[in-house]
């Protein structure tokens, strides 16, 4: 059985993106199962070179017979994009947000609602729970399988080029980059900034000709990106948390053998376990490196964040569109939100 991607879409950018991985001492073969995953991280972003470990484990563990081949950067296209062709079976895999796949599946972007979780033990609660099975399994419904363990974007973090932001009204009519998505430009357009979406690989070229003056991202992001060389301000909000799901195209994964499946959940889940850990535990020693780099940090008011949404019709609205059965389940972890 011979899985490929069928299409040429991007053929052209995968041949001549990124080498194969080599295991030192290997005989070179053809993989019996040759696969791409796709995502917009950097090469350098912890999430991306634990993968690459993984694709190693994968191809010893199956004497060579699986060929995992990451492709970050948006070498394969934007998130959106990848989410299309992995629906469509034109790409294999993707590592990607929650929040980016609602754009297709709108309940996926339920963990991503504003300023829902306090913690990472409220996060965990409801990703690993019934909640997200229940986003699994719609998932599943329109052609997607998701690996059952996610990896972690962690809680999301605003920088700015002149605001110092202490409380919501400093936010007011901020021109800021989201990624494409409504939970993020409702989100801030609830608060009073002015959210443009902005695919992450023109991120940068945006803040530095000033077509935006802010942005907001986990912390690991915002460094592997530089974000110290164009933004001067970061503003700890944890104003929203988003995970990576694995995905891959549902017919592919029921059509693979029994062992290949088993060896790639198996690392997957190895892979995203490790990924959590070293995220949480990473995440103030990143952020200290972003204020040696120049940042100046900020620990704003975040009451006067969810007062401004509870008294607009943010939460009201996302309850009707994701429906009473999911929200009481989010509820359950974070407790009431509106």
């Amino acid at each position: 059985m011979q899985v490929t991607r069928r299409t040429l879409t991007f053929g052209t950018v995968a041949a001549l993106a990124a080498p194969a991985i080599v295991i030192p001492g290997r005989a070179a073969r053809a993989a019996q199962f040759d696969f791409k995953i796709g995502m917009s991280m950097p090469k350098d972003h912890m999430a991306v070179r634990i993968l690459d470990k993984t694709a190693a484990i994968m191809a010893q563990e199956s004497n060579d017979r699986i060929h995992l081949q990451t492709y970050p950067s948006s070498q394969l296209g934007g998130d959106v994009d990848m989410v299309m062709q992995v629906r469509s079976g034109a790409l294999e895999f993707q590592m990607a947000g929650g929040s980016m796949i609602s754009n297709s599946v709108p309940l996926a972007g339920i963990f991503s609602v504003g300023f829902a979780f306090k913690n990472y033990d409220q996060v965990w609660k409801a990703v690993d729970g019934e909640l997200g099975a229940t986003v699994r399994q719609t998932l599943d419904q329109s052609g997607l399988y998701a690996q059952p363990v996610s990896m972690d974007n962690g809680f999301r973090q605003l920088t700015t080029t002149n605001r110092k932001v202490m409380n919501v009204g400093d936010v007011s009519r901020l021109k800021l980059r989201v990624p494409i998505g409504p939970v993020w430009t409702s989100l801030w357009a609830s608060l009073g900034a002015s959210p443009t979406s902005i695919d992450l690989s023109e991120l940068y070229t945006a803040l530095q000709t000033g077509i935006v003056e802010g942005s907001e991202g986990g912390v690991q992001q915002l460094e592997t990106i530089k974000m110290y060389e164009v933004q001067k301000y970061l503003a700890m909000t944890n104003h929203m948390w988003d995970g990576w799901w694995v995905i891959g195209n549902k017919a592919m994964w029921a059509g693979l053998p029994d062992d290949i499946r088993h060896i790639m959940s198996t690392n997957f889940e190895k892979a995203a376990r490790e990924q959590r850990a070293a995220t949480e535990a990473d995440a103030q020693k990143t952020q200290d490196l972003l204020h040696s780099q120049g940042m100046m940090v900020t620990e704003p008011d975040l009451d006067s964040f969810r007062d401004k949404l509870r008294s607009s019709s943010y939460y009201t609205d996302w309850r009707k569109k994701y429906g009473d059965k999911v929200w009481d389940l989010l509820e359950q972890a974070v407790g009431k939100l509106s």
